[in-house]
């Protein structure tokens, strides 16, 4: 794995949350994949339950997203990748902030 392999995945998620665009994020997960929204809570395993959680959590909650991506890593075994994000919407008239590193 590559540091530009990381940032176009990384770009196409932050389309996802821009374009708020459920099936877009399918492309961003391996038909196994797994997405760890939060720590010490159930992941979401595969497409399917990714696209359920996404439509719920996203599609019908953020209007408005502006993605940042920050910067890129890869271990040194070149098996894992991470990244610094930033993703900003506007809520009851105010911006709110998340960042992960994921």
């Amino acid at each position: 794995m590559k540091i530009e392999q990381i940032k176009s995945v990384m770009r196409k998620y932050g389309k996802t949350w821009e374009k708020r665009d459920a099936n877009l994020i399918l492309e961003c997960f391996a038909k196994n994949g797994v997405c760890q929204d939060m720590p010490l809570k159930k992941p979401f395993k595969g497409r399917k339950e990714i696209k359920k959680y996404w439509d719920f959590s996203v599609i019908k909650s953020v209007r408005g997203a502006k993605f940042t991506l920050g910067k890129c890593y890869v271990s040194s075994d070149e098996n894992i990748g991470f990244a610094e994000w930033k993703c900003r919407s506007p809520k009851d008239g105010k911006w709110r902030k998340a960042q992960w590193l994921g």
